[in-house]
Parts: C-alpha cells; structure tokens; sequence
C-alpha cells in the first residue's frame, strides 16, 4: 500500500522553533534547530516506527540535543501554501503535495517539484509503502534535479568526488583488493550529501538521519530527480544550509558531532604490516623494525600492531587473548615500547570466533548479539563462524572496555585501532540488523571511553575502518584495504577530498598499497610523496610471501623516502594548525580545488591536485612514468612557487616533478606558513623553532590572515592550554598578534620569519595576550 502526506490544511506552531502542518494521510514537521538547520520529519498516519529505529535516529544527530533557532518563525498562509521564514531562511510547504521547498536569502537551495507539467514523475516527495499484515515499511525520497547539480560526501565511495550520476549502496562491506574507482559499497557509509550548483552559486547539505538507508541515486535513474529510499524510518532528512560549502559542513558537525582532534604524535609517521606480528618470532621483528628506523635516523612516532599478536596455534584470531608463545610477557613489552617514547596502536576486532575460550563465559552474560530465539547470533568471520560484541547492551560495552585498559592502556598503549567492525549482518530478521551501520560508531564510542576514564585530560587516539554519520566523534580512519598499483594510489587521493566532505578530516591510505604485488619502487616513492601533505604517513601492508613494505625495501629508495618524511615533519607545525581547525570548524583539511575556487570554471571536480588547509596548492603525479606535472593555477590571486617566484593565478603549468625526496607545492599569497626545521619527534606541539614562509600579498589593497595554533600535544582543547596566533600579511608587512595565551609552555623557544631572502626573529614569550609585533619588508 502506498502512503502519501497531501491537502495540509492546518500549519501552527507547536513550539517556538517547530512547525507541524496536518492533512490528509499525516502531518509535516519542521524543526528549526537554527536558521540554516531545519529537521523536516514526516509522520504517516497508521504506520509506526520501531523504538529501535527512533534510538538510532537520535543517536546519530545527538550533539544537536542543545540547538534551537534564537531567530523567530513566522507563518504565513496563500492560497496554495505555507510559508515560513526564520532569519534569512524561508520554507515554502505547498499544500495540495505537502512539497517542501527550502530558500536561503533569497535562493532555491533545496526541493521543489520534480519534473514539468509534461513529465511523467512522482509529485510528491516522499512517498511510503507498506504490506498487508505487516509492520515493516519503506519510504522513497525524489527531489528536483538541475542540470548542474553536483553532489559529494556519502563517505567511502570510489571514483570521483563529484557523484553525480552514479547509485550507491549505504551499507559497509569489507572490501579487500577493492577497485578505487568503481567499487561500491566499501566500508564507510556516511549519508551526507553536500549538494553544489556553482552556476546558481548554491550550496546546501541533507543529512539522512537514519540506520537503515538502501542507496542514493543521484541521476543514475533519471535526469529529472535524484532519490534516497529508507527502511523502516523514522522518516526525514535535515537540511543544512551555509553561503559556502564550509558553513555547510560546520552545521552538518554540529548536528551530527565535530570531529575529535586526534594528539599530535598521530600525525607523524608509523610503521605498520601484518608480516610484523603474524610470524612466530614476532616480537624480534617488531623490535628489529625499531632498531632499523633508529640505525637509518628516520622520525617514527610508533608503530599500528595488527592483529597477528592475537593469532593462535591453531591460527585463529582471539580477542585479547596474546600468544603467550610470541609474547610470554606482553606487558612488559608493551611498556618497555612506550618508555623508548613508541606509541603503540593496537589491532582489536568486535567478532568473537565460536572456538574462542571465553566464548560460553561472553555467551552466558549475554554479551553477544543474539538471534530471534535469544541465542548467540553466528556470522561469518575472518577465521570462521562468529558471534559479535554487543555495545548496545551497556555490561557489554563495559567488560570491552576493562579488556581494552587491562591489555593496552595500563600498559602504555596510546592508540586503538577497530578493525573489521562493518559487522556484515545477512539475516534481516535481526534486531540487530536495523542498527548495524552504527556498530563501528559504538565500538569507536567504547575505545574512546575507556581511554577518557584512564586520562580524561588526554585526547584520544582512536581509528575505525568502518563509519557512519557521526563517527567523527569519537575515530579517525583511513580508506582500507588498497591495492599496489597505479590506479588505486591515483584514487586514493580522490577519495581523501570525499573524506573531507563527508565530515572526516582525519584521514590517510596505505602507502605503497595494502594488498596486491610488492609496489614498485617508483610506485612507493610516489606514494610516499602524497603523504608529505597528509595527516597520516603510515606504510601498512600484508604480503603472502611475508615480506613487508617499509623505507628500505629498495636501497635507493631509502633516501628519498626518509627525505619525505622529514619533509612532513617540516611542515607539522601547519599540519597540526590544519587539524586544529578541523577540529573546530569542521573543515576539510584536504580541500577541492573545484569547491574552493567555484569561479574558475577550469578547475574540474576529478583533478587530482588539492589545496591543502587554506594555504598550499599540493601537486601530485599519479601516473607512472611521469616526471612532470600539470597544474592549474587558480585564478583571482597569485601564487608562490617553492623557490619564491610570484605567479599570476589563471594559468597551466607544466613543472617538473623528479621521483625523489621532494615534492612541489604552490602557496597562496598572503600565506605564512608555519614550519620546523629539524624536527624529528612529536612530544610536543610548542616547538622549539618555528619558520614562517611568509609569502607576501601582490594583489592592491589586499590583506590575508592565517592562524597558528600550538599546544603540548596531547591535552584537551577545552583547558585551553594552547596559544592562538593570528599573522596579516599585506603588500610589505607581517603583524604577528597573540590571541591565546596556554597556561603554560617551554622557555628559550625562537619564532623566525621568513620572507624571500629576509629573516626577521623574535621571541614568542615577549607577547602577551592581544599583544602584537609587526615587520616591514
């Protein structure tokens, strides 16, 4: 049966900030959480929605519990409908098709009716379907589409950032080997659409707050309308809405969480394989990778342990139970790693294998996720047949947590790594299945906890594979299980901008690629130099024949690799100041050319250059054989290659690109690029050097302000134990002024800025709080 909201005939407030307008078939509700977030709910007379569903729904957009619009909402009723406006945001809410249309100062950013009186297309908007006899439902969402449309976001998907005209399924999937520009689905889910038109210079975001989405269809079907069917409900979607994609992304964090900002050491480079820990001498390999990096001077803030720590002698993976055989003291081991100053990540999986020896004690308490008839649900898993933690059930979620403080945190383990939590449920008579796209958040959520209990000063250091909206919150994350070849390295970086987009800034790829042939050696050079510009620079890898990927695997490779990397210690300074805005603005820190210049029509959404944080055009070869790039300078500003040259922005360029140890870059004018010279170990982010590449401003009357932001690393952003720096660069001055003073920070250090040839130096300590220095040059 087919349910539909028509013929509204009443519209009246129910509170000061939500509307609810009543026809025939059900009612429309409109909740104004600010003037550029509206939650549009329907509500079908006769079909109820699932407790379950309507938890999940809540969770995925609890950080906005607290947001109400302090702007009034006015109705106004015509003849054919109901219009609303709050500040510079009117809904109109069309009566007879209860069609809702949303404007933001003055244009359409989202809905109206699809088609023309000449098409054959679904009037309404959403339209419900239910079976006879059963409670269970499905709704399906059409919405106009304009020939200009472009849509990003929805997580981990392949292929270009720009999805348009392509149909995605919204469940996570372990997707080893995958194929970077067409597999679908892979293993992160975010049903977040950030809609662009650059010809009618809108922008606008939906948010799907859901956990049991089917797909997106974004023109695939038709040219007229793109489409989202939902089972189960609750039914509705947010709208956000913002004079940038940036404002849009800012209010889709504060509906659905911020991200969390990861400590310092994170961002610098690890080792990791699976050949480390699966051999049975594993520990002499993994303090033999240790001593190698130390003899050839490489910065390594750590190593990710994988999950070989766990495999038994039978060669099942049991979960926090260590093979006493590779390891008899583990936990020596792991504090005698973390006092050489090595921060440990340590692989852990949510599937507890039906062979595991605390299986009948987790299945008597009830901790694994059950079946119809209330026993242990089994699942295929790596090893075979599993049941699954329950992090719904809260004794559950708190025993994971003693395991994970009693095996790593008391130990001096810094970081958790979630692994395999898609948790890829295939009976849909579960009651687990209709919130299994948010296992990977909760488990996120358990490892978060347990490290807030044992430092609750500290910020946590937690990855997850898998993801839905809101995982942000609690996890970092990286695109899986990539393969070592060409193709995938090129995508990889188109992947990290639908990362961004999709509210996870805190991302990065296996250098060298995960699975597949051992990279070539140009292959893993390239790699290498994408990560120079990245906020993780990990070589993670897993090679049957048991041979790792790592810095030395080609002699002549060794060099240049460990140039990268102290390259990316070089610019951690401005790294870290990315993420730290990140953190609170919601920006992306790899950011889309074609998103950021939308006035350069030359700028495509596929290119695989980047605008790393507000300031550095990041150029990349993904091609092999290739030793130049082109690159599309954009125009409306200049730019300043590395050697200082001012380029006029609106021009191709052909540079050359050596397959080396260093890597090209442009930087905006007006830019001050905070670096480090010399740096080679993370403990703290008040360095003791800090370089400025002041670039100056070569456009009349212009001015550019930059932030820099430093703390000790690791403490929480609340305690404000951080100095805020702000620098205005002009035609011929730098004006540094401290906005933030931290509590606390290192004497003697040396702030140095430099201007082509020119250096001017001062002491940080010197400035007090809204002090400022100025240089002219």
């Amino acid at each position: 049966m087919k349910h539909v909201i028509r013929n509204l005939r009443t519209c009246t407030l129910a509170s000061s900030s939500t509307v609810v307008a009543i026809g025939e078939g059900g009612s429309v509700t409109l909740a104004f959480l600010s003037s550029e977030i509206i939650k549009v709910s329907y509500d079908f007379f006769g079909i109820t929605i699932d407790k379950t569903l309507e938890k999940a729904s809540d969770f995925i957009t609890e950080p906005a519990t607290h947001l109400d619009t302090s702007d009034p909402v006015l109705i106004k009723e015509e003849k054919e409908a109901y219009i609303l406006t709050c500040g510079q945001s009117r809904v109109v809410l069309e009566k007879e098709h209860a069609l809702v249309s949303v404007w933001h100062q003055g244009r359409l950013a989202h809905g109206g009716r699809v088609g023309t009186a000449d098409t054959v297309l679904p009037s309404y908007q959403v339209r419900c379907f239910t079976k006879e006899g059963s409670v269970d439902s499905f709704s399906r969402f059409n919405f106009p589409l304009d020939s200009e449309d472009e849509f990003y976001g929805l997580g981990d998907k392949s292929g270009s950032p720009n999805r348009r005209g392509r149909r995605f399924s919204m469940f996570n999937r372990d997707s080893l080997g995958y194929d970077a520009s067409n597999s679908d689905p892979l293993y992160k889910s975010i049903p977040f659409l950030l809609k662009v038109n650059p010809a009618q210079g809108v922008t606008s975001g939906l948010l799907f707050d859901q956990s049991m989405i089917k797909l997106f269809d974004l023109g695939r079907e038709s040219p007229y309308f793109f489409s989202v069917e939902v089972e189960g409900g609750p039914y509705g979607y947010v709208v956000l809405l913002g004079n940038s994609y940036h404002e849009v992304l800012k209010n889709y964090c504060r509906v659905t969480g911020f991200p969390a900002f990861p400590p310092l050491f994170s961002f610098g480079f690890f080792g990791s394989s699976m050949n480390y820990a699966e051999p049975d001498d594993a520990k002499e390999r993994i303090l033999e990778y240790f001593a190698t990096v130390e003899e050839h001077q490489i910065p390594c803030e750590g190593m990710y342990v994988s999950s070989g720590y766990l495999k038994s002698a039978e060669g099942k993976r049991y979960a926090f139970l260590w093979n006493k055989q590779k390891f008899p003291d583990h936990k020596s081991f792991l504090t005698s790693l973390s006092k050489r100053g090595y921060n440990l990540c340590m692989n852990i999986k949510p599937g507890i294998l039906v062979s595991h020896p605390w299986y009948g004690e987790l299945k008597e308490k009830g901790f694994l996720i059950k079946d119809q008839e209330g026993k242990p649900y089994q699942e295929f898993f790596w090893g075979g047949e599993a049941s699954f933690i329950d992090f719904n059930n809260p004794q559950a979620k708190e025993w994971w947590k003693s395991q994970l403080k009693a095996q790593y945190l008391d130990h001096g383990c810094t970081g958790i790594w979630n692994d395999n939590n898609e948790l890829e449920l295939e009976d849909v008579g579960l009651e687990a299945f209709k919130t299994k796209a948010l296992y990977p958040i909760r488990m996120a959520q358990a490892s978060y906890e347990a490290f807030k209990e044992e430092r609750p000063d500290e910020r946590p250091w937690i990855y997850s594979r898998s993801g839905y909206a809101g995982l942000q919150r609690f996890a970092r994350t990286w695109s899986g299980d990539n393969v070592s070849d060409w193709k995938t390295l090129h995508y990889n970086q188109l992947m990290g901008i639908g990362f961004g987009l999709s509210g996870l800034p805190y991302f990065g790829h296996d250098l060298g690629g995960f699975f597949g042939p051992f990279p070539e050696e140009e292959l893993l050079i390239r790699s290498c130099q994408s990560a120079v510009l990245q906020g993780r620079f990990v070589m993670h890898s897993w090679r049957e024949e048991g041979t790792p990927t790592e810095p030395w695997s080609y002699p002549t490779a060794l060099e240049p690799i460990r140039s990268l990397i102290l390259e990316h210690y070089r610019f951690m300074p401005y790294l870290y100041s990315c993420a730290y805005e990140a953190a609170v603005e919601g920006k992306p820190i790899e950011r889309s050319l074609h998103l950021e210049f939308p006035e350069d029509k030359t700028l495509k959404s596929d290119t695989v250059h980047s605008l790393f944080g507000p300031s550095l055009l990041k150029v990349l070869v993904t091609e092999k054989g290739c030793h130049e790039a082109r690159v599309h300078l954009p125009k409306g500003l200049w730019w300043y290659d590395k050697a200082g040259m001012a380029i006029e922005g609106g021009c191709d360029l052909t540079v050359p690109y050596p397959c080396n140890g260093e890597v090209v870059w442009f930087a905006r004018e007006g830019s001050a690029i905070p670096t480090a010279p010399h740096l080679t170990h993370l403990g703290t982010a008040f360095f003791e050097q800090v370089e400025f590449l002041v670039f100056p401003v070569r456009t009349t009357g212009k001015e550019v302000v930059s932030t820099y932001f430093e703390d000790d690393g690791k403490t929480e952003l609340h305690k404000q134990n951080c100095n805020l720096w702000s620098l205005k660069v002009s035609e011929n001055q730098v004006v540094v002024t401290r906005t933030i003073v931290a509590q606390s920070e290192p004497a003697g250090r040396l702030f140095t800025l430099k201007v082509g040839t020119r250096k001017f130096e001062f002491n940080p300590a010197s400035l007090k709080r809204g002090e400022s220095i100025s240089f002219a040059f």
